[in-house]
């Protein structure tokens, strides 16, 4: 197992958490893995982004700054807990968190 892989699975066994399959409910909140992959509009309250290439997650950002750091931290990793409003042409979900890691520095 290579360190990044015996990070990961610390994280994992540190936060108990586990990886799994399965059909998403509508109502129900998740914590979704993945990164802002398109920024579909970037209106301050009403931002709407794509996660993972796939999954349609709007959020109510009013503060410009903050809507300027999520387009700064796209293609990052992070973690978006959102609720599952629709299934019925590609997910859509409410985001009301999004945790994205800290920044590495590769000047060392």
């Amino acid at each position: 197992m290579d360190n990044a892989s015996s990070n990961e699975q610390n994280f994992f066994e540190k936060f108990g958490l586990e990886v799994a399959s399965g059909e998403v409910e509508i109502g129900q909140t998740y914590p979704i893995y993945g990164m802002i992959t398109k920024l579909v509009d970037d209106t301050p309250g009403q931002v709407v982004v794509e996660i993972n290439f796939s999954i349609r997650a709007h959020m109510t950002i009013p503060d410009e700054k903050k809507v300027n750091l999520l387009k700064e931290r796209a293609f990052e990793p992070g973690i978006f807990v959102s609720t599952v409003k629709s299934k019925d042409e590609g997910i859509e979900v409410d985001c009301s968190t999004v945790v994205f890691g800290r920044r590495q520095d590769f000047n060392a």
